[in-house]
Formats: C-alpha cells, structure tokens, sequence
C-alpha cells in the first residue's frame, strides 16, 4: 500500500509492522528504496503530504510542509547497528529542514542521524547521513523516523535509502573442525550452490597447510546459466527487463597460471575483453593450500571481477575448487557479493566446470619473479585503527565515517602519511572480501587526472608547447564542424567555449541520453563529441563539465604522439605506463585501459582505468609528495603539475562551478578553509569519479582516498582529522 496523509498520534507507533533481520552474515538488516513504488510498512503524520513519487526511474518518500513518516522495526542480534538514509530538499528557509532520526527504546529518546536546511535545498543532490546506534534490549523497538521542520506549503524532502547495517558475522566452516561450507563433497558433486555463502568459506582453514608440488598450467572455467543464479538489488537502467546474453553469469574463459609458494598467478592481468555482450573480466593472483579434509587436494580460491563491457562498473568476486597434480580437478564454486556501481547492482553466484592441463607456462619464472618484485614493492600496509596509535592526534573514525558515507556503499578506502598505506577493509554484504590487496576499483573519472591530466603533462614534457597546439589541426571531425582557437590545455580544463548549459553537468547528463558513452566505435564517439556542442564563449573563459572534451583531447594527443614516433605510437602505454607506471611500482592491473572496440582501439581518456589500493596509494603519493619527480628526475611537467595542486598564483585554474571550485589541468580543487576555521583559503586538489570515488591530496601531504557507489562525496571530516597531523591553515599562501 501507499503512504496516504493522515493524522496519528505518536502512541499509535507502536502498532506499526515489524520486520525481521535476515540471515546472520547479512550485513544490511534492513533497506528501504521504496523502488517498487510503494511503502510498505510505513506510517505518516503530521501536517502535509506523504507519498512515494518517481524522477528518473528512481523512486523516494516525498514528504512536505511538517508532515512525518515512520516505521517501527525489531532489530535483534548486533549489539550495535547503523543508520543511514539520504535526503534531497527544495524551498527550505531560515528554520526549515529534513530531519531523520531512530529511537532504540520505544520512542521514549530520539537520535538524530540526518539534517538538511536551507543552502543544501537544491531539489537535486542527496544528502546522506547516518549514525552508529546500540541495539535495543530485548522486548524495545526500533523506530526510524522521517520528518518535516516546514513553515510552507512547498517545503520539500525526499527521503531515499533507509538502512540499518551491522558488522558482517563470521558464518563460515568451524575453523577448528571440518569444513562446513564448499566442502570437498560440495565440489567434487553435483550439488546446486542455493546462496552465497559467508565469504570466510573462500579462505583457508586454522589447521591449513602449505600446499604440495607446484601448479603450472592452463585453467578453463566454462560458466552455464543452468548452474548460476542472480539476485538484482538495484537495477536504475532497467538492465534485466530485456537482459543481453550472458549478463546472468561471468564470461567463460581459459588462463594459463603458474605458482610461487602460495600464490597462484595467471599470466594475464588487467582487463581482459571476452565476447560476452556485457562483460569483460579482470583476474587477479590467488592462493594456494591444504585443508585435512580434502583427500590430498590442494585447494585454491582466485579473485576475479566482472567489468561491464565499455564502462567501469566494477563488480567483485572469487572462485574457489580443488585440484591435485596430475590434472585432477573439481568443478569451481563461485560468488559475486559487492561492486562499485551506482545504477547496477546485485548477488551473483553457482558452479562453473572446469580443466586443468598441466604444462610449461612460457616465462614462468619471470612471472614469479615480477610478482614477487611487485610484493616486496607495495607501500606498508597496516590497518586503518593503527593511524590513531601511530598519531594519537588523529580520529581514524573520521576516515569513510557513515556520516559521509553510507557503509553498505563503502568498497574501500585508505590513508597514507610518511609513505605508510592505513588501509580500511574490503567489506561485501556477506564479510569481508578475502583478497583486499586485490580488489578492482574501477577509475570512472579519476581518470581524468590519471590519465588526461598527467598524459598531458607527460606530453608537455617531452615536447614543450604541447600544452597550446590546436585541436583542430589534430582531430578532422572538429576541424569540420568548426573548432578554432581550441588548445590542448583548453580541452584538458573542460574550457573549450563550446556547450549547450553551464548549468550544474547538464551537457554531461544530456551526452548520456546522446549514446556518447555506449557507442562501441571511434568514428561515432568522435562524432557525437565534436558536434554535440556549439560555440558560445571564447576558448578558455569558462569551464563546462563535459567527458567528451577529454576524448576528444586523448585523440588530438594520439594523433600528435603518431606525427613524432610512428603510427604503433600510443598515448597511454607511450606516455605513461613505459614511463610512468612502471617506475613508480604500479600493479599490471594499471597496464590495460578500456578503448574503442574497433581497429582504432582509442583509449577514453575520461574514464575507463582500474586500480588495486595500492595503485591509488602510489599514484597520489606521486602526484602530491613526490610532485611527479621520481628518483631525482621529473617524469612529468612539474610546472603544469604544481597549477593543477594549487601551488601556482598565476594559474588557479577556472571556478567549477562556483568560487569554492576549481578546475585546473584534469584537477579539482576545494577551498576548505572554512571547514578548517582559517582566515585564508586553504586549496584542497582532489580527484572524483562517478558514484562515490574520491582521491584528496592534502597540502600537509597526507592522502586520503574512498571508493564508493551510492553518489556520496564528503570527505570534510577526514580534512579536518588530517589537520591534526599538520595544521593547513595558511598554506594558502602557497597553495593559490
């Protein structure tokens, strides 16, 4: 049923529905999206209307003037939950406001986790918040409640993604007994897998051993819909209505792996392109070992990861089988449990077959040898509770709080101070992904910076004036249309004159519904990129946010990079994987990039790398420590890289979109000084990618970095902690 407006008095809360927790390694305990279009189990008050209302595809509880909606729930279990929600407000003044509060005892005390006023009222941008809460004593209730603080008629809040979380708990085989769960019977039957399993099951037991022999050979997994399952969770493009071929189940596909001790590496890493219509796969090494119970099998688990095809959602999973020497081997259990993408979401899970044919692997101990070179140079890590004992002046807390992001979203995230990775968990909704250092984070506009901004000043380098050549003696389809004046540094600033809006990303929402983004060739998304946009202001002037200028820059640099080197030229091995990746110790994950699908195979520039932790860790420690000089030589151009960090007076860059905003060679920038309480401005660099993906790069070098997918983007508390390390008020002076 719909919410429908009337009054109640707040004895009758207690009469509302109750909802039971499911299983126990569930983390979310409850989530109300209201996507079916209705509200079930909800109950409103108050003075104003209360209905569920569609914008988009995406669905919300509207309430106005002073109107209330509630929903009583019994939590039982976790001794402690959180609460979560986001709010989108319209028409708020003075007073009025959004407000969200739980109650752990019947309604006798609210907590409040949630509250927009006037200045965040734009009727566009979800403002979420959330609270950790003890569970109530037995026989208590759990009341999440949504309210209106209004004086008028169009005072509005949508309220969106209510959820109550709880720690993931460990369900898996008794670690000091036999394996409960993807036993050896499991996998060498015929069983159907019916549900994820806790992901502890794809991990060794307590009284593991090391494993016997070495693995060398090629692996096949065939993947059959018969034999894997789906459970959709968000679904905002309508993906499954008219699902493609093969996006129920992974990819087959067939690697060739070798193994070092307990690793078990494939001889591919990076992006791999399948013929599936909607995915490609990354996989990454795994492990090796022996449980007792498995009849002189080895046992192994791989992580691996679904990437849509022509875009970076990113979904995250492991397989795991037994095999013994010869070429023996089960059948693979498999699941995939998180992901980091908005607008796509869901559980996928079940059995592949699977082949083992023992052989040489070509190169085999090179690989070894350059996995073990890649180990031994990954930053030190310790866990994200360890920087508030290495720095008692810092909260660890502060670091992807659920005020800034909601934690079922939260892929991962990490801060480095003096070199050292304090790394978050890699959490999924059944406990924590076993292969952390290897989970794939997907770029989407970080690229901008990675790729575009350093490409760029890895071209300057090498050929001074770069910077300024025009686009149109480089890219034909927008010579043709009639681009002039537009430089290198123009497209790269999202400053070409040429839009249709400057309101808030209205071009890039408008490129979307265009195709710019799904189109598979170059030759079309050349075409929608130059003609999308007519001249409306000198080159330079004003900053549009538009994806389509950094396609359009990476061909105007391929094409310049081919005039000098030779057609084989290509921007981003050429210009920053040879050069840069591999100097500064980034993953082989870093080494592939998604392209065109034609011959052309154009890298996008905009979008489109992918990533482990450590990668992240590095590439910022780099750009904002190191400022782009690696063993005493400059890989980039240190001048264009010191305006993009804010250290060059004479070229902030352009307001993006307002004063508090800057945009400057692929860089943000965030004058935090008033969240710092600073009589200056104290300019923040950063990177941001669609979905929730922010890299900061902090001016008293501390780096901190979040990988979500629910469009959250605060991080002012995690500045505000890092300020502890090294006060930033008046480095503005420096920093523009």
């Amino acid at each position: 049923m719909s919410v429908t407006r009337w009054r109640l008095v707040f004895a009758c809360m207690m009469f509302s529905a109750a909802m039971s927790a499911p299983t126990l390694h569930a983390q979310t305990l409850f989530l109300e999206d209201f996507q079916d279009g209705d509200a079930n189990g909800w109950q409103s008050g108050g003075d104003g209307d209360v209905q569920v209302t569609a914008y988009q595809g995406n669905y919300s509880l509207r309430l106005t003037k002073r109107a209330m909606a509630f929903i009583t729930l019994k939590v039982e279990g976790p001794p402690e939950v959180t609460v979560s929600m986001a709010f989108a407000a319209l028409d708020l003044e003075g007073k009025d406001a959004c407000i969200a509060e739980a109650s752990n005892d019947n309604g006798a005390n609210w907590i409040e986790f949630n509250r927009v006023e006037d200045g965040g009222d734009d009727g566009f941008t979800l403002h979420t918040g959330a609270q950790r809460i003890a569970s109530p004593t037995k026989g208590a209730s759990f009341i999440v409640r949504l309210r209106v603080a209004g004086n008028g008629d169009n005072d509005t809040c949508w309220a969106d993604n209510i959820r109550i979380t709880a720690r993931p708990q460990q369900s898996s085989h008794d670690q000091s007994g036999p394996r409960q769960q993807l036993s050896l019977a499991f996998l060498i039957g015929d069983e159907r897998l019916q549900s994820p399993v806790a992901m502890q099951a794809y991990t060794q037991a307590a009284d593991a051993q090391a494993s016997a022999g070495r693995f060398e050979g090629k692996l096949k997994f065939e993947f059959k819909q018969e034999r894997s399952a789906i459970k959709v969770l968000r679904d905002n493009f309508n993906f499954m209505v008219d699902p493609l071929p093969g996006i129920k189940h992974p990819p087959s596909f067939e690697l060739d792996f070798v193994q070092s001790e307990n690793n078990l590496i494939p001889t591919t890493r990076g992006l791999i392109r399948t013929d599936n219509e909607a995915w490609d796969l990354i996989v990454e090494p795994g492990r090796v070992w022996r449980e007792p119970g498995d009849d002189g099998y080895t046992r192994a688990a791989v992580p691996f990861a679904l990437q849509e095809r022509n875009a970076n959602c990113t979904h995250n999973g492991v397989l795991t089988f037994i095999f013994k020497p010869g070429g023996d081997i089960s059948r693979a259990a498999y699941q995939i449990v998180s992901e980091t993408c908005f607008y796509f979401q869901f559980d996928m899970w079940g059995v592949a077959e699977t082949s083992y044919t023992p052989q040489h692997v070509a190169n085999a101990d090179a690989i070894v040898a350059a996995y073990k070179q890649e180990m031994s140079g990954k930053l030190p890590i310790k866990p994200i509770a360890e920087l508030g004992a290495d720095y008692p002046a810092i909260d660890p807390d502060a670091f992807a709080a659920p005020m800034d992001v909601t934690p079922e979203y939260l892929t991962t995230y990490g801060v480095v101070i003096e070199g050292v990775h304090y790394r978050g968990g890699c959490l999924t909704r059944y406990g924590p992904y076993p292969f952390c250092e290897s989970v794939a984070l997907p770029s989407y506009s970080t690229a901008k910076s990675v790729f575009a901004g350093l490409g760029m000043m890895r071209l300057e380098q090498l050929y001074p004036g770069a910077m300024n050549t025009l686009i149109d003696q480089y890219v034909p389809e927008c010579a043709a249309v009639g681009w002039r004046d537009v430089t290198f540094g123009n497209a790269l600033d999202m400053a070409t004159g040429r839009y249709n809006s400057r309101a808030r990303e209205a071009d890039e929402n408008a490129s979307v519904l265009d195709g710019f983004f799904i189109v598979l060739s170059h030759a079309d998304k050349i075409k929608r990129a130059c003609t999308s946009y007519p001249n409306k202001s000198d080159p330079g002037q004003q900053w549009v946010y538009h994806t389509s200028d950094h396609y359009i820059l990476g061909t105007a640099m391929q094409s310049f990079l081919r005039e000098r080197i030779g057609d084989e030229g290509d921007i981003y091995k050429d210009l920053l994987v040879d050069p840069v990746w591999k100097h500064i110790g980034l993953s082989p994950v870093t080494y592939t990039t998604r392209r065109t699908r034609d011959s052309v195979r154009q890298p996008f520039v905009g979008w489109g790398l992918t990533y482990l932790p450590d990668d992240i860790a590095k590439f910022a420690q780099f750009i904002a420590v190191d400022g782009g000089i690696h063993d005493g030589a400059p890989l980039v151009n240190t001048g264009l890289l010191a305006s993009a960090l804010q250290e060059d007076k004479s070229d902030p860059g352009l307001p993006a979109p307002d004063k508090n905003f800057r945009y400057n060679n692929g860089f943000w920038a965030w004058n935090a000084g008033g969240v710092l309480q600073c009589d200056s401005p104290v300019w923040m660099p950063f990177m941001s990618g669609f979905g929730g993906v922010s890299v900061v790069l902090m001016p008293n070098d501390v780096i901190y970095y979040y990988v979500s997918d629910n469009q959250e983007f605060s991080w002012a508390r995690g500045v505000q902690a890092a300020d502890k390390y090294k006060p930033m008020c008046g480095t503005g002076d420096n920093h523009g």
